[in-house]
């Protein structure tokens, strides 16, 4: 039996609710160097560790930003690619271009990192552990990202104990931008994408189109059948200034994805996923200087269609329906010379229905449930000097199920000396159970409580030589209780520790050439049997290298190293060797306006995996043209 996609009315009222309630407004103060993504400048503003847009400077968590120019510069496809070149941040991906794919944290699991599209939480609350696939989020029409690590969940609340990942889309800087680019390559992959910006008076505007279409290869080695995948991004974004002190905001995405996979590791398709994602916001942003005073009240919403066929499993069809409906209000007050007290109130609704249906055509219904949370947070950042920066936050949460839980976060930023900074960061984070874990009629646990974790980190940022080396350190460590372990259902029985080193280094030695590596250690145990947590490399490095021979052209080469890591939590586990992997990139500006580039990924061949038993590509060659007006 065929599973139909669904698109209901409410999608639509999701879609006319449309932007960030954040001041996502704040852009770098500075021209970006190809290293940016492995150190933050402290001419740059950052907007997620405090809600608000801070000098890096003033910063005492652990974030790294990548910029949108960066992306572009690295010829990127899919944004989780980007992502896991960022330091504490591990990839795992069953397959090529539209498997699924999540990240980790410093050893965190991926529905403990908060996603966020422009302010929206887009993590589906349909899925078992509430995390974020970004198997159909694609890298362009992207201004910046910004991800933070370490427990967030005093600011960001429930799905933040791991971190929280920002996602920025362009907004325009002149009166009118036109953009349109097409590409080939490997596996009969083909792209195309266009987009228009542009600012009149006191509006501003912002609209994409992207798609993706590959033949693809067998996700598994069971068989050869290639697997698929069609795929389609759209974003949009809309500003006005109504009064100099009145601004209403507006934004807006979906992801389309069609895609086949081959149902496990042992057999080969034919299987099939649909997938739909549409998420929004608006919001009304009062900036009242006289009063020091800035207000945001702001609608949002997500959701996430699942539709999958199986033709040859149990279950040929099955749906998994996650939305997310909220709606917050924010208040930063400026106090003394630097200070800023920030206040929150949010109410927010996440819906699950799931269904199955049997290969004799009987519909069952899964779950189909819905829990509400109203929370109140509160940070107060103290310009204590001119050089130190303390900020302390709490949050209190007060779930329709479980009742109120509070958390709190405490930083400090100290300038020590020109060009070196010292970070050191304490917090703890909550998770709520999915209501996947709740209610499920065969593995669910509507006994179970609520994760919890504290996490630390101190860190050290240091530039010399006029800007042109930057080099950051930290180290970090985090503890987990209660967490929701599968043993045939879901219980609290879990402990987690990990614990680990990140470096990173930017440096320019020349004008036109620039070099970039970051390194991480991590440790990651299960406290009761002293066991390795199952895919969690101990070391990962990035390197990356930039030329411009001239102006207009760019090389450029990337390489990642991952090292071995287990597979499962049961002991004996399978392995996941360890790869490197090397990719070659160019760019050219042929007239004004017009460029060409290519890459070639896996400049090597090297034959691995990310998660067991899942086929990675081979040597890949992409190339294209872009155009601008």
């Amino acid at each position: 039996m065929r599973a139909t996609h669904r698109v209901r009315p409410t999608g639509a009222l999701i879609l006319a609710g449309l932007v960030p309630a954040l001041p996502l407004h704040a852009q770098t103060a500075g021209a970006q160097t190809a290293g940016a993504q492995n150190a933050v400048t402290a001419a740059e503003l950052v907007v997620t560790a405090t809600r608000l847009p801070t000098p890096a400077g003033r910063v005492g968590s652990s974030v790294t930003v990548v910029p949108g120019d960066r992306l572009r510069a690295e010829q990127r496809t899919q944004l989780a690619d980007a992502l896991a070149r960022v330091p504490g941040v591990s990839l795992q991906r069953n397959g090529g271009i539209g498997s699924t794919t999540t990240i980790r944290l410093r050893g965190s699991e991926p529905g403990q990192v908060k996603v966020l599209v422009d302010g929206v939480p887009v993590n589906d609350t349909s899925s078992a552990n509430a995390e974020f696939d970004f198997n159909a989020l694609l890298a362009s029409g992207i201004e910046r990202v910004e991800v933070l690590r370490g427990p967030q969940s005093a600011l960001w609340g429930n799905d933040a104990m791991g971190g929280v990942v920002n996602v920025v889309t362009r907004r325009a800087s002149s009166p009118l931008e036109l953009e349109a680019a097409a590409e080939a390559g490997a596996y009969r992959t083909f792209r195309q994408s266009a987009a228009a910006r542009g600012l009149a008076g006191g509006a501003d505007y912002s609209v994409s189109l992207d798609h993706l279409r590959t033949a693809g290869f067998s996700r598994t080695a069971a068989g050869p059948e290639r697997d698929a995948t069609n795929l389609w991004n759209g974003k949009a974004r809309f500003g006005f200034a109504v009064t100099e002190t009145l601004r209403l905001e507006a934004s807006g995405g979906r992801e389309h994805l069609r895609t086949a996979f081959d149902p496990s590791i042992t057999r080969d398709g034919p299987a099939t996923q649909e997938k739909d994602t549409l998420h929004g916001r608006a919001a009304a942003l009062l900036d009242l200087p006289g009063l020091r005073l800035r207000q945001t009240l702001a609608a949002y919403g997500s959701r996430t269609e699942r539709d999958f066929e199986e033709p040859l499993g149990t279950n040929p069809a099955s749906t998994f329906d996650g939305v997310r409906r909220g709606a917050d209000y924010q208040a930063d007050l400026s106090l003394r010379r630097a200070d800023a007290l920030t206040l929150g109130l949010s109410r927010e609704v996440v819906t699950a229905e799931t269904t199955s249906t049997s290969r004799a055509g009987v519909l069952r219904r899964g779950i189909d449930e819905a829990v509400g949370t109203n929370a109140a947070f509160a940070q107060y950042s103290l310009a204590a000097t001119e050089a130190l920066t303390l900020t302390l936050g709490g949050r209190h949460d007060d779930n329709s199920r479980f009742g109120g839980n509070g958390t709190w976060r405490a930083t400090a930023a100290w300038a020590v000396a020109e060009g070196t900074t010292l970070r050191a960061s304490y917090g703890t984070g909550a998770k709520a159970p999915t209501l996947f874990q709740l209610f499920d009629a065969s593995f669910g646990n509507a006994g179970l409580d609520v994760e919890r974790s504290r996490g630390a980190d101190l860190g050290v940022a240091q530039s010399f030589w006029g800007g042109r080396v930057v080099l950051e350190a930290g180290l970090f460590r985090n503890r987990f209780r209660d967490l929701i372990a599968f043993t045939g259902r879901y219980v609290n029985v879990a402990r987690a520790r990990t614990r680990g080193a990140e470096a990173a280094v930017a440096l320019r030695p020349l004008d036109g050439l620039e070099l970039a590596a970051n390194h991480t250690w991590l440790d990651s145990r299960d406290p009761a049997t002293g066991l390795d947590l199952p895919r969690r490399p101990r070391h990962t490095t990035n390197l990356s290298l930039d030329w411009t021979p001239r102006p207009g052209a760019l090389l450029g080469a990337n390489l990642r190293r991952v090292t071995r890591q287990r597979d499962r939590a049961a002991d004996p586990s399978p392995v996941v060797p360890g790869y490197t992997a090397v990719d070659l990139r160019a760019s050219v500006r042929v007239l004004d306006g017009v460029e060409l580039f290519g890459r070639v990924e896996n400049l090597g061949g090297e034959h691995y995996q990310e998660v067991r038993g899942y086929n990675t590509p081979g040597r890949s060659a992409h190339g294209g043209v872009r155009v601008e007006f």
